[in-house]
């Protein structure tokens, strides 16, 4: 018996539109602007405006990469908009403040901790 390829992949998913979306957050929430980007990862402006929602091109994993490396976010989350692959894109507010809370010294976290635990505790 022979196998039959199918024409087209049974299951297809287009990660360069959630790519798009969530740079564009990103670079918003960073205050970087396209510009800025391009000049700390060698990628052109060209480029990367097509990496834009409503585009249907990707990155190459190594664009990627560098994109990623720039804004200090895993490229997993630049394809899916998941932190630690819990939190989805919809909840920005509270990925932005685990990326805040990623950047606090241990003692300041410490305090971040015991305030939310205080919080906590008053519900």
């Amino acid at each position: 018996m022979a196998f039959i390829q199918p024409k087209k992949p049974l299951i297809t998913y287009n990660w360069s539109m959630k790519f798009a979306e969530t740079l564009r957050d990103e670079l918003e929430y960073q205050g970087m602007q396209v510009k800025e980007l391009s000049q700390k990862t060698g990628i052109s402006v060209n480029t990367l405006n097509k990496y834009r929602p409503g585009s249907t091109v990707s990155p190459t994993l190594e664009n990627a990469q560098k994109i990623a490396e720039i804004l200090n976010v895993s490229i997993d989350y630049l394809a899916t908009g998941k932190v630690d692959g819990e939190i989805n894109s919809e909840n920005s507010d509270m990925q932005k403040l685990i990326k805040d809370l990623k950047v606090l010294s241990k003692s300041d976290f410490e305090t971040v901790k015991a305030v939310v635990k205080s919080l906590r505790e008053k519900y």
